[in-house]
């Protein structure tokens, strides 16, 4: 269930461990590895030169996250069929000694067609790697020098603009009350707005951002020690030709 799933990959370390290599998109597209057997990409669509090495040897790969000026710098894996397989795995499918694992789309997602809203699960770790840098936004100065992140799918690399930064908790299944991990596709605009209406009303400050029904949205979520299960949440939309980006209108 998608609740196990968030209260696992937050799990606190007791020692600090030496990271293990993160694989680096290739600038290069002549692949070196043969493709998975279950490597199925989209019939008609081209895979983004920098990551049809990646995804040739691991076709668990959904995509690239990174933001400028952080370690925020890695691979984005999807397993529908076990949504906690990297929660202590490399990108090579090994047990991970650092327990760093990867940065994972929940499985109640989908990428193609794309839902709503992706949400994507990393562990806070003490060493400052994987989604520990998410803890800076909680001071608005941070969000000001990085309002953006670079988010590419296999098929197209783009720009996501933060709507809102807040703290929040998991929740128990019978608590009625707003989870936003339990939002993943709108199917009307109510839908939509209801969420937005939620995470404006929670943000920790103003980002002037503020999603429409249509537009594709990434969550980022590690754990966040202020309360029991608790939980610090990035949100945003990606850029289009009439988004803003620290008030400018992109065209």
């Amino acid at each position: 269930a998608a609740v196990c799933i968030i209260v696992c990959v937050m799990l606190p370390m007791t020692k600090e461990p030496e990271p293990v290599s993160t694989p680096a998109p290739t600038k290069s597209a002549a692949p070196t590895a043969s493709a998975s057997p279950d490597a199925t990409p989209t019939p008609g669509k081209t895979i983004l030169p920098e990551l049809k090495e990646l995804y040739e040897k691991n076709s668990d790969l959904a995509g690239w996250i990174k933001i400028d000026g952080t370690k925020v710098d890695y691979p984005v894996m999807y397993t529908p069929q076990d949504g906690e397989f990297y929660l202590y795995r490399t990108f090579e499918k090994q047990d991970d000694p650092t327990k760093e694992g990867c940065l994972f789309i929940d499985k109640n997602c989908t990428i193609d067609p794309r839902s709503t809203n992706l949400l994507i699960h990393g562990h806070n770790m003490k060493n400052g790697t994987m989604f520990h840098t998410l803890l800076e936004y909680e001071k608005e100065e941070f969000y000001k020098e990085h309002p953006v992140i670079s988010y590419s799918s296999l098929y197209s690399a783009d720009e996501y603009e933060i709507a809102a930064v807040f703290l929040s908790k998991i929740y128990n299944k019978d608590e009625d009350v707003f989870k936003f991990y339990k939002f993943y596709d709108a199917k009307t605009a109510d839908e939509f707005d209801e969420f937005v209406e939620n995470i404006k009303e929670m943000e920790l400050y103003e980002t002037g951002v503020t999603p429409e029904f249509g537009d594709e949205l990434i969550t980022l979520s590690t754990c966040e020690y202020s309360q029991d299960n608790g939980r610090i949440v990035v949100v945003a939309r990606k850029v289009t030709d009439v988004s803003t980006v620290s008030g400018e209108v992109v065209l």
